[in-house]
């Protein structure tokens, strides 16, 4: 794993907060889809309150600065998905290929 990120991600909720006009823009696209996978989620900053979301990441460090809430949080990578087609009404994947 890259050195910067794995000193990064340790304190990456803190350091990290979401741009607002990036937050809305995501509520828009994902329009009224309900169930939503989230890839690559970090700490979860850019998941939408009012939706049933699975969070799926690699990282213990990123899933223990997630805030409370009713995400379900799978820890492993996307290479390993183990949802099948329309499972969910929606994914997104915010950041995830820049990390």
């Amino acid at each position: 794993m890259n050195t910067l990120y794995h000193l990064i991600r340790l304190k990456y909720a803190y350091l990290c907060n979401p741009d607002p006009q990036i937050a809305q823009t995501i509520e828009s696209v994902l329009g009224d889809a309900k169930t939503i996978l989230n890839v690559g989620p970090g700490a979860g900053s850019y998941e939408p309150a009012n939706r049933q979301i699975t969070a799926m990441g690699p990282s213990t460090k990123m899933i223990q600065q997630r805030p409370a809430s009713n995400a379900i949080v799978v820890q492993d990578r996307a290479e390993n998905i183990p949802y099948g087609e329309d499972a969910f009404d929606a994914s997104m994947a915010i950041l995830t290929i820049h990390h």
